[in-house]
């Protein structure tokens, strides 16, 4: 245990770890839904398309740009696995940036916490197998822990730090809808940190990264069409779901059922004994830390998304107990609640919807909220981390989508010079390969639906429809559009046949998931067909467009 105890070594093992992420993991797998749908925006945006005008894009579009700039000056030979390296490296310095800022902010020694051991534990579970795609969510708490670390780094005020304090709070409001509250976290933050010109300076910069931003958008587009194609997707239901439902019934519900009993009859002995309110604060301490060891059982049943949620509501109950009901502990507490902030941001959406990538942030914030009242068990700290790493890891056993990473051998490089060093496995191999075969017998006005929206990067072509995944989320509401363009005889759509088998992830009727493609597969002329798609050209003679 010796060498485990040591920072430098910790250190080492942390950059040992980013190493391996970067140049073996980032190899393996290659999904065709979510991880081409960035790349997709992005390699538009540098055919000089512009977003909302050419193309349709649900989300502000900071992440769409951010990304183009990267592939813009990496290598086209083996793009995409530099476009992974490139993300896992992004990554490590949000987990990098938030432990040093919570270092910063309350000295994570005194709780007997190796921060170097804490980088390596944050990095691989908020991983587990994510594939190092470009994301929204991602970037949103990237840009978010930039202002973070800068606030915790200011000692002497100056008005420079608080222009890009406000440019990256901005920045991270951009990349999603669901990080809008940011800037606010952050100015709530100041307000009750620094002296009233600060806060006054501080409101201006937002306002003006805000106004910039407002300026480019109706210069190039019109504000209306940015407003009309990034509200509407969502509805205040499904901000409930995500953004409290889930938090609210954690399973096992006995188990929170047991908790509230708890409440119940401390609230009631409270009462009978008259100690007020104070009297209440060590059933919130012990809420957390049972909270906190259910997570960690969570995470030895391989349910780590779930525990990531669990550990939410443990930091919760912690920062009540931490916060003791006294407003002047508001100043001290306040970096908690702009980071469970964060975390809580990250995690309302339609498709991943958990706190894990912020799971650095979460365990910092449980730390700092009853970190003193386990300190006593740090012996444990460094055995337990290392088995949930260990059971984080072994996600990676089968990359996201794909088969388990020993089937995976067979190489990308003859599909195109941007997926070199890329393996995956037989089916998605020879998928790739037959598209590629379609590709050259049927030209470059292709379209291939549902999914597949990297393949007009792959193939360095683009199709004639402003977006690239046929998807009911993805369209803008605009189905018949859609339609009406594939169905022009210039074009060839290649349907893929795992959209009628219903593959993972799919809904049960497969016009919930693409009505594009269920009109397609219904109405257009079928002209060719092969393992994986079928060929479609324009519509059928007795058949009409909506």
């Amino acid at each position: 245990m010796r060498f485990i105890n040591q920072s430098s070594n910790y250190r080492t093992v942390f950059f040992l770890i980013v190493a391996f992420y970067c140049f073996v993991l980032a190899r393996f797998g290659l999904e065709n839904f979510d991880t081409g749908y960035i790349p997709s925006f992005s390699w538009r945006i540098l055919q000089g398309q512009i977003v909302y005008h050419d193309f349709i894009y649900k989300g502000p579009p900071v992440t769409l740009y951010f990304h183009a700039f990267f592939m813009k000056i990496l290598p086209e030979t083996g793009q995409f696995l530099w476009i992974r390296v490139v993300n896992y490296l992004l990554f490590a310095m949000q987990v990098y940036l938030t432990v040093s800022a919570f270092d910063n902010l309350y000295n994570l020694s005194k709780y007997k916490v190796e921060k170097w051991g804490l980088l390596c534990l944050g990095f691989i579970v908020s991983l587990i197998n994510f594939s190092p795609y470009p994301w929204p969510t991602t970037d949103g708490i990237l840009f978010a822990v930039l202002a973070f670390w800068l606030v915790s780094k200011v000692r002497k005020p100056n008005y420079w730090q608080f222009f890009f304090i406000a440019l990256f709070s901005v920045l991270s409001a951009l990349t999603k809808q669901s990080f809008y509250l940011v800037p606010f976290f952050f100015l709530f933050w100041i307000t009750i940190k620094f002296e009233r010109k600060i806060i006054v300076a501080f409101s201006f910069f937002l306002f003006f990264w805000l106004s910039v931003f407002i300026y480019l958008v109706a210069k190039t587009i019109g504000f209306a069409d940015f407003v009309k194609q990034t509200t509407g997707e969502t509805h205040l239901n499904d901000l409930i779901s995500t953004g409290l439902y889930n938090y609210i019934f954690l399973p096992p519900k006995i188990f929170l059922l047991m908790a509230l009993f708890l409440v119940v009859v401390g609230l009631l002995f409270l009462k009978s004994k008259s100690k007020g309110i104070d009297g209440l604060l060590p059933f919130f301490k012990w809420l957390s830390i049972c909270l906190f060891v259910l997570a960690i059982v969570f995470c030895f049943v391989k349910e780590i998304e779930i525990a990531s949620r669990i550990a939410f509501v443990s930091a919760l109950f912690g920062l009540v107990f931490s916060f003791g009901f006294k407003l002047e502990n508001t100043q001290k507490l306040a970096p908690v609640l702009v980071g469970l902030g964060i975390a809580w941001s990250s995690s309302i959406s339609l498709g991943y919807q958990y706190p894990i990538f912020f799971s650095t942030g979460i365990v910092l914030c449980i730390i700092v909220t009853v970190g003193q009242e386990i300190r006593e068990y740090s012996k444990y700290f460094a055995s337990v981390s290392i088995l949930v790493c260990a059971i984080a890891f072994s996600y990676n056993y089968r990359p996201y989508r794909e088969s388990v990473i020993t089937e995976l051998t067979y190489s990308l490089d003859t599909v195109s010079p941007k997926l070199k060093y890329i393996k995956t496995s037989k089916t998605n191999f020879q998928k790739y390969s037959e598209l590629k075969k379609l590709i050259n017998t049927y030209g470059k006005n292709f379209i291939v639906a549902p999914s597949f929206p990297m393949a007009n990067y792959v193939f360095d072509e683009q199709s004639q429809l402003p977006a690239d995944w046929l998807i009911e989320t993805e369209v803008g509401r605009r189905q018949e559009m859609f339609i009406r363009l594939a169905a022009s005889k210039d074009n060839f759509v290649f349907l893929e046949k795992s959209f009628l088998e219903k593959e993972e992830f799919m809904p049960e009727k497969k016009e919930q998931f693409s009505s594009i493609g269920a009109f397609i597969y219904e109405k257009f002329n079928l002209v060719a067909e092969t393992k994986y798609f079928l060929v479609y050209n324009s519509i059928k003679n007795n058949e009409e467009l909506p």
